[in-house]
């Protein structure tokens, strides 16, 4: 395990949910995230118990894409030398009026944050 590669797997795997590689049911996420952002919601996903909010806007094709990419998250992590089970916390966060960002709380108690800079 490698606390110094955390910053890197949360970057690469916010990048690749926040992008054109998520794509479930004829259409990308990322339509309908950035729909709800513009709705004025913020919205927030927590990897670790694959919780969405804000929770009524929770489609079938949003619980999927959680579904999808939390059963590749440990594979993708170890990818990069981290191992999940050290990840205490990993949340997304995409306030309606601000960039998106992805915050990991390692087993130390430190927190890893990275900025999601393309899907506006």
């Amino acid at each position: 395990m490698k606390y110094k590669n955390i910053n890197s797997a949360i970057h690469n795997f916010g990048h690749s949910f926040a992008s054109y590689e998520n794509y479930v049911d004829d259409e990308y996420v990322l339509y309908e995230l950035k729909n709800i952002r513009r709705k004025g919601y913020d919205i927030h996903i927590n990897w670790i118990t694959r919780e969405f909010s804000p929770a009524q806007l929770e489609s079938d094709r949003i619980k999927k894409s959680i579904s999808y990419w939390a059963k590749g998250l440990k594979d993708q992590f170890k990818s990069l030398n981290v191992n999940l089970e050290f990840i205490k916390e990993l949340d997304f966060y995409w306030p309606a009026n601000e960039q998106h960002y992805i915050v990991a709380l390692d087993d130390r108690g430190v927190k890893h944050q990275k900025e999601i800079t393309y899907a506006q």
